[in-house]
């Protein structure tokens, strides 16, 4: 995390290395393992994070799932008793464990709300309102999943007319971790009104809004997704072991020696003041971060913001290495045990803060720095505010205006809040070039890392009562179709058994169109991960899949009508999950195909799904996306008749076809529907 931007000298000091090298070179990674990023990314922590009394999904306005024991959790001390209460009356009781963690079942509770939720014990109580019973979706995948309503078609009619109070969204921002993580990146749950809808997922957003109208139950949506990801960095390293031992055996043993480098205990923050202590031994001995009372007469008197090469100081003139400094902040009584935020404006280049001897955080790059300091650690009078910042080059230390430099109320600030800047003092520390080792580096991953975004986004959410999945994602795995038709089952299995609701419904969306218009009778690309994803929706129990090979948009990889995407998600919803048995909820399914006799040049293709029956599209003369082939597999396309609810191909090209393909490419020519407007599910029959 301490890594100087690449525009500087890295912060190996007598190799000269980068960290990052240093590291890869230390753990022998291939360049497709499971490696750090290149650099500090915006993802990795800012500040250390103490274990809650509850979990982040519990908050005011989240909507807990219905009808069954709905688990609830947190943490406190050990030995403590916690109770939960439902509008005033007793719903369960947990003791924390010898970790601290509590967990606790409230309900079943019908649909409906809102509702009062008080948690109570060890000294602490929340209490949560608005919250809703309804049905809770994990809405996951990659980018098309991560689109916002506010990109979507008619985005601004749709931003607009975004208010539903029976429908929040809780999202979950990235983080790639090498191993599980217990609380997600920092996030809420939030209503749906335009100032929040505009950035929900628009599939999961426009799925809820068909859901929650016909249903009339009010809907949640954790949303937890990442662009260009790969499906094997949403599946947990155990399962992957267990189901695929083979297939990503050098990713795993790489995961493995990762983990072993930084060790089971590894904490950043930890290593971070180790860290200090370690290159500046006297900063540790003389307790420059912690001692109020600490002889600073030694050190410089030096003006706070400036750039300590400005500040006429001789012996930081052209000083590129670590700086300390200190400062005594004076709190008003009435802000005793509230939380603050420290802002502190523009530093160059990275920085360690403590507040009363306790980190505060760090970031590795020049840039912003705005501190939380926890309630906890806030005494009226006087507060020790100390700082170690590294500089590689250029600028040094506090770089900004006076006025951006504040101590405040974390809630409701106004225009409460103790200016800080000043006099401060400082001391300078080992230069740059003699830094003798590397700063710590936080435990995650790239964003292709194995198991990686199950670590970081999938397990903190573990246990939370779900309804089911909505999964659009494959793009990433598409040259790797054949391992994907074991691979999403994989994962499929592996989220039922942590989420512990029983097999519970995953929804898979099939990858749209994309490309040139389709040329030649067969053109492998997506036509194969799609195949992947119907013979999962096919083969595993209590799966769906929604069709979207016409709404695509052949340029752009991000098709906008997120609308029809998620309308054709509930279609499969309330056939599946909301016993609409008569609902047609998918188009045309092919289900086996005949030879014509006695000639044995045509083939009849039948089909599941028909609703009201099979129909080109309307404006199209004739039906397309067919072609033939017969055992020599000499391709060709084939000319294609609706007879009744059946289709019947022949090819002049082909005297006796055996095996007929139907939209086999990245953007295949297909016009097939039923009468309620559903296309084709792409399929073929020569597997």
């Amino acid at each position: 995390m301490f890594t100087i931007h690449p525009a500087t000298r890295s912060l190996f000091s007598l190799t000269r290395l980068s960290l990052l090298t240093a590291l890869l070179a230390a753990l022998t990674f291939s360049p497709h393992a499971s490696a750090q990023p290149t650099g500090p990314q915006p993802w990795w922590p800012v500040q250390p994070r103490a274990l809650p009394f509850l979990h982040p999904l519990f908050t005011s306005d989240m909507v807990m799932q219905r009808d069954l024991a709905a688990p609830i959790w947190g943490w406190a001390k050990p030995g403590d008793k916690i109770t939960v209460q439902v509008d005033g009356k007793a719903a369960a009781e947990a003791v924390a464990g010898a970790d601290g963690r509590w967990a606790a079942k409230v309900g079943p509770f019908a649909a409906g709300g809102p509702h009062t939720v008080v948690v109570e014990g060890g000294g602490r109580k929340e209490s949560l309102t608005n919250v809703l019973f309804g049905d809770v979706w994990l809405c996951t995948g990659q980018s098309n999943m991560n689109w916002p309503v506010r990109l979507s078609q008619n985005a601004e009619e749709e931003v607009k007319a975004a208010t539903n109070a029976n429908i929040r969204s809780f999202t979950v921002n990235f983080y790639s971790s090498f191993a599980p993580e217990q609380l997600p990146p920092a996030a809420r749950w939030e209503p749906c009104t335009p100032e929040f809808a505009k950035n929900f997922t628009a599939v999961g957003y426009f799925f809820a809004r068909e859901i929650q109208a016909k249903v009339g139950v009010p809907i949640g949506l954790i949303h937890s997704s990442a662009g260009a990801t790969a499906a094997e960095a949403w599946v947990s390293a155990e399962a992957l072991r267990r189901d695929m031992p083979y297939d990503f055996r050098e990713r795993l043993d790489e995961l493995d020696k990762t983990n072993a480098f930084f060790g089971a205990n590894f904490e950043f923050f930890r290593a971070v003041e180790q860290w200090t202590a370690k290159v500046d031994p006297p900063s540790a001995a003389k307790e420059y971060a912690s001692d109020p009372n600490l002889d600073t007469s030694d050190w410089l008197d030096i003006a706070v913001p400036k750039p300590w090469e400005e500040t006429g100081i001789a012996e930081l003139k052209d000083f590129d290495g670590m700086v300390w400094f200190r400062h005594t902040v004076d709190i008003p009584a009435t802000w005793s045990g509230k939380d603050l935020l420290l802002v502190l404006s523009v530093v160059h280049d990275a920085d360690v803060v403590w507040f009363n001897g306790t980190v505060l955080g760090s970031k590795g790059t020049p840039g912003l720095r705005n501190y939380l300091v926890d309630a906890s650690l806030v005494k009226p009078g006087k507060n020790l505010l100390a700082a170690a910042i590294v500089n590689a080059k250029g600028p040094g230390g506090f770089c900004s205006h006076a006025s951006n430099i504040t101590l405040r109320p974390a809630v409701n600030p106004g225009t409460n809040q103790v200016r800080i800047a000043g006099t401060w003092k400082a001391k300078r520390g080992p230069a740059f070039a003699d830094l003798p080792a590397p700063f710590p580096i936080p435990r995650v991953g790239h964003y292709k890392t194995i198991a990686s975004l199950y670590n970081g986004m999938i397990a903190p959410l573990v246990p939370y009562g779900i309804k089911g999945a909505l999964w659009y994602q494959g793009e990433a795995n598409g040259p790797f179709w054949l391992q994907y038709r074991r691979l999403l089952p994989t994962l499929i299995a592996d989220w039922r058994q942590r989420f512990a609701v029983g097999d519970f419904p995953f929804l898979i969306v099939s990858l749209a169109n994309l490309n040139a218009e389709q040329t030649k009778p067969i053109e492998p690309g997506w036509a194969e991960i799609r195949e992947s994803q119907w013979r999962t929706a096919r083969t595993v129990p209590n799966t769906g899949l929604a069709m979207t090979i016409d709404i695509g948009n052949p340029k752009d990889i991000h098709p906008r009508n997120k609308q029809e995407v998620g309308r054709r998600l509930s279609l499969v919803a309330r056939k599946l999950v909301y016993g609409e048995t008569n609902l047609v909820h998918s188009g045309p399914e092919f289900t086996e195909m005949q030879v014509e006799l006695p000639k044995g040049d045509k083939v009849r293709l039948y089909f599941k799904n028909v609703g009201s029956g099979l129909m080109i599209r309307p404006g199209d003369k004739k039906l397309t996306g067919f072609v033939c082939a017969g055992f020599d597999r000499n391709w060709a396309w084939a000319d294609a008749v609706i007879e009744g609810n059946t289709v019947v191909i022949s090819s002049p090209e082909v005297p006796e076809p055996k095996y007929v393909r139907y939209g086999w490419a990245w953007n295949p020519i297909v016009n097939l529907y039923n009468k309620e407007g559903l296309p084709a599910i792409t399929f073929r029959t020569d597997e």
